[in-house]
């Protein structure tokens, strides 16, 4: 039985009335897991209806931002649906935020009113009163950390919450064109943009993964990712919510707990990453699968290797496509003969193009830039916050311009080649960072591997590789350098190697290429040149 509730009017597509229709019709199924605890649908639109009470009380409206400073945990949950039935706006804030991202995160607009759970506060009152716009402090668990001769109220969450009723909130007028969230970026190339997400942009996600999935009320969906991060909320528990399903939520990602969590909550679909396809390749075998009900996994970034590996070993059908926190998902890989090479074609909806530095379409088969728009409204993102002017540029010649480096081919299947300043120029010759990383990943004991570029002397770039190899298995920087000139053309194979005990990374496992450009150089790193003179 499905109750898939998509398409939705504009008016409609809001997270927080999704949950009471579905509280209605569904309310005794369960909605969501999290260790020992469960909560159906009706428990789920209660807690909502609390805490937009909660924050009405003191003194929230439409349009005020909430920052959310919690690791996942019911109440991550209970402060999205809530905040939205009174058109409040959430503030995600990543949880390894040091001290001046949580700060930057803050200063785009006042920021009334932050959740923060104890053990994540010390960053965050290191520079709170730089803040001026927050009027109180609101702990989850306890408010010992936040105790203190403070300019901010200091307010207990629990305390807020069971003095609030649970009646649905009247009188906010809300409607999927209203800003929901302010999601910041991955930050892998420089300071994270907060993107402003409507609430129909996230609803449209979701129902676009729902139905690439064929996801029904019969199906558990297992998540191990963030819910700071839209990946975690539009693409996991938004599908869950418009189908009635389940989901399975987990505080991080892990490698010994996949298999059993799949398991014994009986999950039957999930979302992966390239890096996770791979630690869970080289770290479980098609035993530890045994048992499991997973039929299908949704993601992104697996190498073709990977991903046709993993479909094989534990007959799990894959999905992916290609998208962004700005621009929605557009490309979906087709079901039938999936090429995994590609991310696959643009659906009903999307315009794709590639183009040169010049906004000029390039034909078939040549690497740019991959430019999107959409015809539906609210599908892509209202702006970045506090940025008029990148947001701007972003959208000039009204197209949306990714940031990212692709082709097309005849058929219109598109190609991901990383992002644009991912693409090294080295003697004259475009070479995408992917392709390079691809190739060196195939190499036994290789777990995961980083391909910058690195100022040449003769100008342009030489191409430097940072990899995390297994202990059992070492590869040395020869043989892979040997590896790369079996599989790339000359110019593409890399000049430098440096061994890592770990790649620096943001919480949703993206690799963050800014801070291994910043020190690109250093004792550890081999140099081919070197060696061959």
């Amino acid at each position: 039985m499905s109750e898939f509730l998509g398409p939705l009017p504009l008016a409609e597509q809001v997270a927080a009335k999704i949950l009471a229709r579905q509280a209605e019709t569904i309310g005794s199924r369960t909605f969501v897991a999290f260790g020992a605890s469960t909560i159906t649908y009706r428990e789920a639109n209660a807690r909502a209806n609390r805490v937009a009470n909660a924050f009405r009380a003191l003194g929230a409206t439409k349009g005020t931002r909430v920052g959310i400073l919690l690791r996942n945990r019911l109440e991550y949950l209970d402060l999205w649906f809530g905040l939205s039935k009174i058109g409040a706006v959430q503030v995600p804030i990543n949880t390894e935020y040091r001290s001046q991202q949580i700060l930057h995160a803050l200063h785009r607009a006042p920021v009334p009113f932050v959740v923060v759970e104890e053990a994540l506060a010390g960053e965050l009152l290191a520079v709170i009163d730089q803040v001026p716009g927050v009027q109180a402090l609101i702990g989850v668990d306890s408010t010992l950390a936040l105790s203190g001769r403070r300019k901010q109220k200091v307010l207990s969450y629990a305390g807020c919450i069971e003095a609030a009723g649970a009646e649905e909130p009247r009188g906010a007028e809300i409607a999927g064109f209203d800003i929901g969230a302010v999601m910041n970026t991955s930050g892998t190339t420089g300071p994270s943009k907060g993107v402003q997400l409507s609430h129909a942009q996230q609803y449209i996600l979701g129902r676009s993964i729902a139905l690439d999935l064929g996801l029904t009320g019969r199906d558990v969906y297992y998540n191990c990712f963030p819910l700071f991060h839209n990946t975690a909320q539009a693409m996991i528990t938004l599908p869950v919510l418009l189908t009635g399903a389940k989901m399975v939520l987990t505080g991080k990602f892990s490698a010994k707990r996949f298999w059993p969590d799949v398991r014994e909550q009986g999950c039957t679909v999930f979302y992966y990453i390239g890096e996770i396809l791979r630690i869970l390749l080289k770290s479980t075998s098609a035993e530890d699968s045994k048992g499991a009900v997973l039929r299908a996994g949704w993601g992104i970034g697996a190498s073709p290797k990977d991903f046709l590996e993993f479909q094989q070993r534990h007959g799990v059908a894959l999905r992916s496509g290609y998208g962004s926190t700005e621009a929605n998902v557009q490309v979906y890989l087709p079901h039938e003969n999936p090429d995994p090479a590609s991310v696959g074609r643009a659906i009903r909806g999307y315009e794709v193009r590639i183009a040169n530095e010049h906004d000029e379409p390039l034909p078939a088969g040549q690497m740019g830039e991959i430019l999107v728009r959409a015809a539906e409204p609210c599908t892509i993102m209202l702006g970045y916050d506090g940025d008029p002017q990148a947001t701007l540029a972003a959208w000039r010649d009204l197209w949306f311009h990714t940031g990212d480096a692709g082709y097309l081919d005849a058929g219109g299947n598109l190609y991901f080649m990383g992002r644009v300043r991912d693409v090294m120029r080295v003697r004259g010759e475009n070479v995408s960072a992917f392709e390079v990383e691809e190739a060196i990943a195939e190499v036994s004991g290789v777990l995961e591997v980083a391909a910058i570029g690195v100022p040449s002397e003769l100008g342009g770039d030489d191409i430097k590789i940072v990899v995390v190899a297994s202990p059992e298995i070492k590869p040395d920087a020869a043989a892979l350098i040997a590896h790369a000139q079996s599989r790339l053309p000359r110019f593409a194979v890399p000049r430098y190697v440096e061994f890592v005990a770990a790649l620096p990374k943001t919480e949703t496992n993206k690799v963050r290429k800014n801070v291994l450009r910043a020190t690109p150089m250093g004792p550890a790193t081999w140099d081919r040149l070197a060696e061959i003179k």
